[in-house]
Formats: C-alpha cells, sequence, structure tokens
C-alpha cells in the first residue's frame, strides 16, 4: 500500500497499461529465491491457507459488462477455467497436471500451481517480487502459470499486489479497483465504485473536502466553492462528427448481416454479407464496398503499435473492376459471396490467422469514382459472435493413477460452452477420438444441444484400454472436435487433445557399493540404487525400492540387516541408500544382492541380481593406535620396576571379548599377559632419550590371537624414572572441521619425588612442545587445559600434539592425539563477476559451470549440477562439457539458478540475474550536460525547413546511427513527413513538399544506434519541438526632425525615383549572386545528406545538385505534375529544376 493504508488501486483498461507514476516502458523484477523467514513462512502459509479453504474470496467481484460489442468475452472465459481449478483444488495430482500444461489461461494455471504450494507441509524457499510502484512480496514458484498471476495470487491480502493476477486481463481493456475493504472488476466499463474513490481520495496528498453520505457526490479541494464548479466552457467537437459524419440522413433504412466460414481444409474464408434495404421506396440502386482487413495489424509502427483493420485486399466484383452494384427492393434480403485464401491475412496480436481474418464492408451510394456517403456498415465485431467452443477436455484413470495399464478405463470428458452473445440452437456434433499416427478412430459423440448463452454441456466417454500396446515414456491421445456448427467465429477452440500416459514396470539398476565392498563383521556397508522410471508417470520420488541379500550360492535371501533406507539427492541426482549393518554372528564369506522397485501403480520391476556383491570378513584383533578411534593414550611406567598395564583401549576385537584374546611376545620387557584381568606386565631396564635429552616411547611388538585369526602390532610405553611427572594415557579427542575442543590434563597426571613418595600434579606445569601438522590445528595451554582450535573451515584429518609435564626439576612428554572430523560440506558455487548480467536481445551467450563449482570433500565428477530459469528452453545445460548456453525472444529480468548437489544430498544454490535488452536507453540532454545526445536545430519557425546536428557526449563510442524524424499535425493529427539520417548530421528536415513547417506541425527525432559494447542503443522518448511564429521585427523608423521636412514623411518624386532605381539594382544583384552560387554549388553551410532518406516525398538527396548548397527558401518549388513527383526525382531537383521541367512537357 506504499505506507498508505486508505490508499485505493486500481488496474486501468485498455492499451497500453499506465498507472499513475509509471514510465513508459514498466519493468517487473523477480529477484530470485531466497530461504523463507519464520515471518515470510506464516505470512505465506497464512495466505495459501485462505486460498485452499476459501479460494473464491481471493476473486475480485465482476459488477460491469465483461465483452466489448459482440467480442469475445475473455474474463468470463478466464473466469470459467479459474473455477474449474477451484473444483479440482484437493485433488493433487489434478492439479500437478494443470499447472504444467502447455496452452490455457495463464491465470487459471497461476492457481493450480499457488494451491499446489498450499498443500505443501513445509514452504522454506520462496521467489521475491520487487517493483517500485507495487513494493515487494515473497512467492511460491510452481508450475508454468504467469508468474506475476502467482505474485497476485499468493499475497491476496494486499489490495495493491493482488492487481497483478489481473494484469493481462487490464490490458486487454478491463478495469479493476482495488482497496482495503473491496475488490471489483467493472469489466469493460471504467465504473470506479464509490468506496475506492473514497478511500483513494481520502489518502491523496490533496485535502479535500468530503461530501456527506459516505463520499458519493462531489469532491472539492479544500477552499474552493463547490457551487463554482460546473460543466462551463465550449465544446470543440467537429460538427460533421457530431452530426453523423458521413453517414446518410437514411441510414435507418438499411441493414447488413455478415459471416464467416472456414473451409474443411482450413485453408479458403467465405465471405457472407445480406443487405436488406427498409425503406419505402420502390428499389433503391447501393453499392457494397468491402475489404479483407487483419484485426490487429502483423506489420508494427516504428514505435512496436500495430495498427488495426489492417487492409490486405479489395472484395470486388465478378469483373474485378469496380465494387459491387446492388438493387434492393424493401425487405428482401440481397446475398453476396467472395471465397478468399485464408493466408490473405497473417496472425497477429495473440489472434490465429483465422481470428485475425476481418472482413469489413459498407453500403454507399454511389461508386467508388464520385464521393458518396454511407447507407450502412459492418464488420466481424458488429455482428452477434458465435462461438461453441471446448472449454475443457480431460483423459483420467478411473483408478486414480496418473498413467493407465492395459485393462484400465480411461473417463474421456469434455466440456463445452457457448461463448456467444445470443442462445446457440443451430446443431452440431461433439466427436471423440483416439488418435492412432495420423489417423482418427472414432470412440464416441453426441449432438450439440440448445446452449443458453454461457451454458455449457458435458459428454463423457468411457475407454477401455485392453487393446493399447503401451511403450517406454509413451502416451495415448485423444482428441474432441466440435463438427458442423453454424456461423462459428472462433474455430481454435473447436478442437482440444489430452493425453493417457502409458504406466510402464521400471527397469532397475545394477545398485553400487558405497566405499570397500569387503568388510569386517559388525562393519556397516552401503548400496545406492537407482532405476529408470520408463514412462513419463513416475520418477524417483513415486518409486521404491527392495533390496534384499543372502550368502553366495544359497538364495536364502533376507533383509534382517537393513537398517535404514533414505532417498539422498533431488530430481536428476535423486537416488536410494540401503544401509546393511551385519551383526558379529553372522557367517563370513561373499554375498549375493538383488533389488526389485515398484511404482505408483504398482508395477514392479524384475529382480536384478548381483553375484559377490559384498564379503564379511572374519574380524582381526588389532594393536590400537593413535589413528584409531577408541586408543587409550600412551601408558606410562617406571624404569627397572614390573608395572601393571590396562589392555583396554590398547587392544579391541570387533567380534571377540578381549578375555578371549591371547598374546605373546618374544620381547625381554613382556613378562605376562592377564586375559581374565585384562592386564598385561612389563618392565622396561633403561630409558632412552633422543638427542636433546628427551626420553622416547618405547615400544613392545606383541602377536595376539582370537582362535581364528592372529595379527601383530606394537604397544607403545613412556619410560620414566623415579621423580618424574607420570602420564596416564590419554585417550584419542575428536571434534569437527572449524572447530574448537578444549582437555583438561590434570587427571591424567601423577608426580613423585626421587624416594617415590607421592607429590600433588596440581604443581606440575604443562606446554606445548609439538604439534605434527601446524596447517591443521593451533595448540596452546592454560594451567592445566589444552586447547586445540582448527584453522580451516574445510581441512579435516589427524593431528599429534606433544604436551610436557615438568615439576622445575624433571619433566616427562606424552603424545595426543586429535581426529578433526570430516563434516560433508556443500558443493560451492563461485559467481564472482557473473551473479548480474547485461545481454542482448536474442544473444547466445554460454558459461563453462564446471569452473565454478567446486566440492572440497568429494571428486568434481560426483557433482550433480542443474541450471533452470522459468522460461522453458532459454537455460540448456550439456552435463558433459559442462557448458550452459542462455538465449532469451523477450526482454525483461531473468534469473537462473545453478545448483550443485553431492553424492551425500548436500546441495548449494546461486542465482544469476540476466537483464535481457531488447535496446538500451539513450538520454537527451537535458540542457545541464547530463544525457547522451545533444540537439543542435535551427528555429522550428512557420515555413522553415530547420537544419539539424546532433552530438553524442556519452562516454561511450556509437555506430550504426539511425536518427529518424516526424513532422506531424496536432490539428489533422496525421504525421504527413519522415526520413531516416545515418549519421548525426547536419540534415534538413523538409516538410509539406518542401513549404516548411505550417500552423500545428511539430517535428519529432529518434535515434537508434549500436554502443561500443555491442548493445543496441535507443532512445525511449522522442525529442519533440513545436513549430512556432516567427518573431515580428517591430523597429520602426523613426521621425524626422529636419525642419524642412514639412511633410512629415511624405516622398518627394525625386526621392521615389531614386528608390526605384535602388530596388532594380538590387534586385539584378541578387540574381547575379544566385546565379553566381548555383553555379558554383558552393554554400555557406554544408548540409550532410548523402546519408539521408526521405519519405512521402523525396527519397534521398544524394544525387542533389543542391547536396552542399542551402534549401531556398519555403514557397519557392512549382507545382507537382497530377501524376505526382517524376520517377527518380527528388524534392530538391524538382523546386530548382520543376519548371523547366514542366515547360519542356508543355512543348511536347
Amino acid at each position: 500500500m506504499g505506507g498508505s493504508a486508505a490508499r485505493g488501486e486500481r488496474v486501468q483498461g485498455g492499451n497500453p497499461v499506465e498507472f499513475p507514476g509509471q514510465k513508459k516502458q514498466q519493468r517487473f523484477r523477480m529477484r530470485g529465491i531466497k530461504k523463507a523467514s519464520a515471518g515470510v513462512q506464516e505470512r505465506l502459509r497464512r495466505n495459501l491457507d485462505i486460498l485452499l479453504d476459501d479460494p473464491h474470496a481471493t476473486l475480485p467481484e465482476v459488477t460491469g459488462p465483461t465483452r466489448k460489442g459482440f467480442g469475445r468475452d475473455r474474463m468470463k472465459g478466464a473466469l470459467n477455467d479459474i473455477e474449474k481449478v477451484l473444483r479440482k483444488r484437493e485433488n493433487r495430482k489434478w492439479l500437478q497436471k494443470r499447472m504444467t500444461r502447455q496452452g490455457g489461461d495463464g491465470i487459471a494455471k497461476a492457481y493450480a500451481g499457488s494451491l499446489m504450494a498450499a498443500h505443501e507441509e513445509e514452504i522454506s524457499t520462496v521467489s521475491v517480487f520487487n517493483d517500485p510502484l507495487y513494493g515487494s512480496a515473497s512467492f511460491v514458484q510452481r508450475g508454468k502459470g504467469t508468474r506475476l498471476s502467482m505474485v497476485g495470487i499468493q499475497n491476496h491480502s494486499n489490495p495493491k499486489i493482488r492487481l497483478l493476477t489481473w494484469l493481462e486481463m487490464a490490458k486487454r481493456g478491463y478495469w479493476f479497483f482495488s482497496w482495503s475493504k473491496g475488490f471489483v472488476c467493472t469489466g469493460v466499463e471504467p465504473a470506479p465504485p464509490v468506496e475506492w474513490l473514497a478511500e483513494a481520495l481520502r489518502g491523496a496528498p490533496v485535502e479535500f473536502t468530503e461530501p456527506e453520505g459516505g463520499g458519493e457526490g462531489l469532491w472539492v479541494s479544500k477552499g474552493m466553492d463547490a457551487d463554482a464548479v460546473g460543466s462551463v466552457g465550449t465544446d470543440y467537437y467537429d460538427a460533421d462528427y457530431s452530426s453523423g459524419g458521413c453517414m446518410s440522413s437514411d441510414a435507418s433504412e438499411y441493414a447488413m448481416e455478415l459471416s464467416t466460414a472456414l473451409n474443411s481444409a482450413g485453408d479458403e474464408v467465405t465471405i457472407t454479407v445480406e443487405a436488406t434495404y427498409l425503406g419505402s421506396s420502390s428499389s433503391v440502386t447501393v453499392y457494397l464496398y468491402g475489404a479483407v482487413t487483419e484485426q490487429v495489424g502483423a506489420d508494427a509502427y516504428d514505435n512496436g503499435n500495430r495498427p488495426h483493420n489492417n487492409w490486405r485486399e479489395w472484395l470486388l466484383n465478378s469483373d474485378n473492376n469496380g465494387f459491387e452494384e446492388l438493387t434492393l427492393t424493401p425487405n428482401n434480403a440481397a446475398e453476396r459471396t467472395w471465397t478468399v485464401p485464408l493466408n490473405t491475412v497473417r496472425a497477429s496480436g495473440g489472434n490465429t490467422q483465422f481470428e485475425n481474418f476481418w472482413p469489413v464492408l459498407a453500403l454507399m451510394d454511389g461508386p467508388h469514382s464520385s464521393y458518396n456517403t454511407f447507407l450502412s456498415a459492418v464488420d466481424l465485431d458488429m455482428i452477434p459472435l458465435v462461438d461453441i467452443g471446448v472449454s475443457d477436455f480431460q483423459v483420467e484413470n478411473q483408478n486414480g493413477n496418473l498413467g493407465f495399464v492395459p485393462g484400465d478405463i480411461l473417463d474421456v470428458s469434455v466440456e463445452i460452452t457457448n461463448n456467444g452473445v445470443d442462445p446457440y440452437n443451430d446443431g452440431g456434433e461433439i466427436a471423440i477420438y483416439e488418435l492412432q499416427g495420423l489417423d482418427e478412430i472414432y470412440i464416441g459423440g453426441a449432438s450439440i444441444a440448445y446452449l443458453a448463452t454461457a451454458g455449457t454441456q458435458t459428454l463423457t466417454v468411457d475407454f477401455d484400454t485392453s487393446q493399447i500396446t503401451p511403450y517406454a515414456s509413451g502416451a495415448t491421445t485423444f482428441r474432441a472436435m466440435l463438427l458442423s456448427l453454424t456461423a462459428d467465429r472462433v474455430s481454435s477452440n473447436d478442437y482440444a487433445d489430452d493425453s493417457a500416459l502409458h504406466d510402464m514396470p521400471p527397469i532397475a539398476n545394477r545398485p553400487s557399493v558405497v566405499g570397500a565392498a569387503s568388510v569386517e563383521r559388525g562393519t556397516s556397508i552401503q548400496f545406492e540404487s537407482t532405476a529408470l522410471a520408463n514412462d513419463l508417470v513416475d520418477d524417483m520420488s513415486s518409486m521404491s525400492p527392495a533390496l534384499q541379500y543372502a550368502l553366495h550360492a544359497t538364495e536364502a535371501w533376507d533383509t534382517a540387516w537393513i537398517s535404514s533406507v533414505d532417498m539422498v539427492g533431488s530430481g536428476g541426482n535423486a537416488r536410494y541408500i540401503h544401509t546393511l549393518s551385519p551383526p558379529m554372528s553372522a557367517t563370513s564369506g561373499t554375498y549375493d544382492v538383488r533389488i526389485q522397485w515398484t511404482d505408483a501403480g504398482s508395477q514392479t520391476s524384475d529382480w536384478l541380481l548381483t553375484e559377490d556383491a559384498f564379503e564379511l570378513r572374519n574380524a582381526l584383533p588389532t594393536v590400537l593406535t593413535s589413528s584409531d578411534n577408541g586408543y587409550a593414550g600412551i601408558p606410562t611406567v617406571k624404569v627397572e620396576t614390573d608395572e601393571i598395564v590396562s589392555i583396554i583401549g590398547l587392544l579391541n576385537d570387533a567380534e571377540t571379548p578381549l578375555s578371549m584374546l591371547t598374546m605373546d611376545s618374544n620381547a625381554p620387557e613382556f613378562i605376562e599377559f592377564d586375559a581374565y584381568n585384562l592386564e598385561l606386565t612389563v618392565n622396561f631396564a633403561n630409558i632412552l632419550y633422543d638427542g636433546h635429552g628427551t626420553p622416547l616411547a618405547q615400544g613392545i611388538f606383541v602377536t595376539i590371537s582370537d582362535g581364528e585369526d592372529s595379527n601383530s602390532g606394537t604397544i607403545l610405553f613412556n619410560v620414566i624414572e623415579n621423580g618424574q611427572p607420570r602420564w596416564n594415557g590419554v585417550p584419542t579427542q575428536s571434534f569437527d572441521e572449524g572447530g574448537s575442543a578444549s582437555l583438561i590434563l590434570t587427571p591424567y597426571l601423577s608426580d613423585t619425588n626421587d624416594n617415590g613418595d607421592s607429590m600433588p600434579a596440581s604443581g606440575l606445569a604443562l606446554t606445548v612442545v609439538e604439534i605434527s601438522d601446524t596447517s591443521l590445528v593451533d595448540a596452546s595451554i592454560t594451567g592445566h587445559s589444552l586447547n586445540v582450535e582448527s584453522l580451516d573451515d574445510d581441512s579435516f584429518g589427524m593431528v599429534e600434539i606433544t604436551v610436557r609435564a615438568s615439576d622445575g626439576f624433571r619433566e616427562s612428554d606424552t603424545i595426543i592425539t586429535y581426529h578433526v572430523n570430516n563434516i560433508n560440506d556443500a558443493p560451492r558455487i563461485d559467481t564472482t563477476g557473473i551473479d548480474t548480467m547485461l545481454i542482448q536481445l536474442g544473444e547466445r551467450i554460454t558459461i563453462n559451470v564446471l569452473d565454478i563449482v567446486s566440492d572440497i570433500d568429494d571428486p568434481d565428477e560426483e557433482i550433480w549440477i542443474t541450471v533452470t530459469t522459468y522460461v522453458p528452453g532459454a537455460v540448456l545445460y550439456n552435463p558433459i562439457s559442462g557448458m550452459v548456453t542462455m538465449s532469451w525472444d523477450e526482454a525483461g529480468e531473468e534469473i537462473v539458478t545453478i545448483t550443485a548437489e553431492d553424492r551425500h544430498g548436500q546441495a548449494s544454490a546461486e542465482m544469476l540475474i540476466v537483464q535481457v535488452v531488447d535496446a538500451l536507453p539513450l538520454e537527451w540532454d537535458d540542457g545541464s550536460g547530463n544525457g547522451d545526445i545533444v540537439v543542435n536545430m535551427e528555429p522550428a519557425y512557420f515555413g522553415a525547413n530547420p537544419a539539424v546536428t546532433l552530438e553524442s557526449i556519452a562516454d561511450f563510442e556509437l555506430s550504426d546511427i539511425k536518427v529518424i524524424w516526424t513532422v506531424c499535425n496536432t490539428i489533422t493529427g496525421i504525421c504527413s513527413d519522415f526520413g531516416n539520417s545515418y549519421n548525426f548530421g547536419p540534415f534538413i528536415i523538409l516538410s509539406n513538399g518542401g513549404d516548411g513547417l505550417a500552423v500545428g506541425d511539430y517535428l519529432t527525432l529518434e535515434v537508434t544506434a549500436v554502443d561500443s559494447n555491442g548493445f543496441d542503443r535507443a532512445t525511449e522518448e522522442q525529442y519533440k519541438v513545436y513549430a512556432t511564429e516567427p518573431p515580428i521585427d517591430t523597429e520602426v523608423e523613426a521621425p524626422s526632425d529636419d525642419p524642412t521636412d514639412d511633410k512629415n514623411g511624405a516622398l518627394t518624386p525625386m526621392t521615389m525615383g531614386m528608390m526605384t532605381i535602388g530596388v532594380l539594382l538590387s534586385l539584378a544583384l541578387v540574381m547575379v549572386l544566385a546565379i553566381t552560387i548555383r553555379r558554383q554549388k558552393e554554400g555557406s553551410v554544408e548540409y550532410d545528406n548523402a546519408d539521408q532518406d526521405y519519405h512521402g516525398y523525396a527519397v534521398t538527396v544524394e544525387d542533389s545538385p543542391l547536396t552542399e548548397a542551402p534549401p531556398p527558401p519555403p514557397g519557392m518549388a512549382p507545382p507537382l505534375p497530377p501524376e505526382g513527383l517524376p520517377a527518380g526525382w527528388t524534392m530538391e531537383q524538382w523546386i530548382h529544376y520543376g519548371a523547366e521541367y514542366l515547360q519542356r512537357r508543355e512543348e511536347v
């Protein structure tokens, strides 16, 4: 509401549509996709819930006529289509099909998509609309409906934004008024409701005095006398127009009827007209003038507007030498017909060829060779519209499935509607066919019954699919046709097609192992699987897999080990992950896997067998190291002492309890292994030091066995002497990449003096001695706390940190192992430099997407990339080369979404904002140096042909320059002269046959060019100058002060004689100068007209003898001959040599 809750809004009818404050070329901005905030989600959910519960509350109330004359009622058609959608709003499958269908009403598809969004449980991602006039709003993009309509539908509580739903209808001449308490469509008549007007005026910046009675009455600005406001003034309507123009006073005595019919081949149109005389004379002779026109011209003006009733061909008499002469008698209709090829006209303005085929006929009281008056006239808008059309056609499976299998029964339903003005009772047939190649196989039909205006008739035929042989990605197409209609005007809606999809069994793809295919018992294993839908009905989201395993060659299929089944990814990257968790008791060996898929229609694929798909191995007993999870750390023992150490955290067997393991070693430090108590006794004879005197860890090589398999490894110990600080084993630590951890080390420390007496560990000083990978983490000690921090959000791995404990006299070290865990990150998309782009309409640009997508965790070949936009076919992505090609056929702001998804289902998306321009603007200089083009023009006086020079002051170079000039008249409304200059001049604007600008004339300039970046550029507004009267020389000779001049200004005979001689000498001198100038062909001003085209009266000045001479004064040209300017002559040539041409022609 633009900050004013009381401001009413409207959408204005007519074409083009303009709003207060709107620029000529209004562009709406779709800002792309964003993560919806909680507030946005709540607001959208509220609006969508209302849409689902009470959708009719979102529609405007129609209060006025919705048909122009006898034309097509587009508003009623749109509301009918919307009503069908609203009746099906709980049928999600139907909505899915309707919102994505090709063709059909864009508003109805937008309602279908919005209702589909209303069924979704979560709205996390939304599109963003932004416009300086309407404001911003979020909406959910679903289907192929009109995007602006979706914005309006899903924000129906906003009086301003909901108008966007009906923008296209407003362009067709319908009027919509929206305010805080109402929403009204007044049809084709601009009849603003009093409530809307009152709310708009109350919020206006001008303060009004409000009339009593709720706003109805005369509103006047405060301080104005209402009684002084009235309909005073003078009407300036043309007298002829107000009295009927060229219509005869007997026009009421004539009537005409017109009809057209398209032949069965669809290539010829028969035009039939009936003329009836209703007067009292015994007979009258009239002439039937006729022409075939295009209702909307296929040839546009330079400004893009298309004329109406664009002439294409005359409808002449049988001799083709004039119009048909008719003799009419009272109340007897005279009929004439013509058969004209349909391709006489062209499709345009949204009309098909037949809809654009627009005959115009008139009765006149005389032949075309004389001036006559009109008796009657008719075109297809002056007669009642007859239009019986297919308003809905659907093929649905009776069991509710989207597709069908042979044997299913289909409901083939067609609805027809009388879109015409009058009831229809002239017969015809509804026919339904199955299409088999080019053949139409009749499956049912009915006669067309009486149809009231806007009345409907429905026919449903049951179709047994038992005889249909389905095929992969196939469909069976049906057609509804209307046959033998009488005087039907709109043929484009006389048939409709719909398809029933073949539901084929899916085809399974072979599952693949994620990771190693050979694992130990107790270790999980995963299988990734996909399937081919094999039809247009299903995708990965509607199919489900069943995976089984069995010991090789046993056929003992089972599913007990399957601990989870998850679908990851989306779209073409969707797949299922089966996780198998074999127990410790599982039999070791190789296993087979088989998989079967079931689709939404319960169709199943064949079982696909994979032999030796994975292996289960016996789990070996292992000596844990710092790289293993669960490692207890390096134990500390005293030198020359039998030390007992727990093996928990030092040994591991996934299948066998530690108490059932055996251990042996040849090392002298190995004393014994107590399996029952899970303890190991060792004794080290001495301490080993490195070159710096630091004690080194010492190891014992042991062999352990679980009774089935044996394995070996080294157990490390820290060996110290009495008085050294003692470390207990510090377990392996871990944290996620990009994170940090803190560990208090006091519980792992103890100390003794030289006599072996215990000392408090709190008195020990700790320091970090070494970090094995300084690029991965940083570590520090605060008191007895070890603080470790990741240096990179994406780096992971293992790091060993050596920590030293000191009591001031002696010290000892331990190694603490940290695992920085890998957290899967979504792929990254770097759009730096391309996030906003400007491209030319129709230009094709390419981007290598692989160059801007990366994944820190997975190989590039495992990234699934999609590139999408709203306009079908505008963006094409080649996943093999990684190249995306983009091109648009319409100007505007477009959003391209690049999505990258890894094999784990993590995805990221980036949006490119692409501004597609037909031409970038060129701005006229505003007089202060702001702009691109400066205009230097001679004064546009009456009678002048001004010279023009343009100058570019833009910061870019221009080439391929074209300057278009016109001379128009405000009185006649006609633009009589125009031309082009292919440089910035100087060039001359010649008007009115060289006579110069006349009263009411104005001239305009437009420029097109190409800038240095290759973009087309054009001025968006015309540079306009109005012709004015030349200034009057008011200088008057002062009266004489000579006392001898007693007659006060009277001329003596002597004076008059001298003046006469002076004038004659001056004329002679002017003639000599003129002849000299013509012969020299040189002038004081050089006009560059070599690149200038003139239309209407001159084509070019390239060969003119006055190319470099100034133009002659206006009014000097001789009269043109009756046949016009001689072939090949220019107007300049005629001005100078026309008299000689006429003289020689008279002599001949």
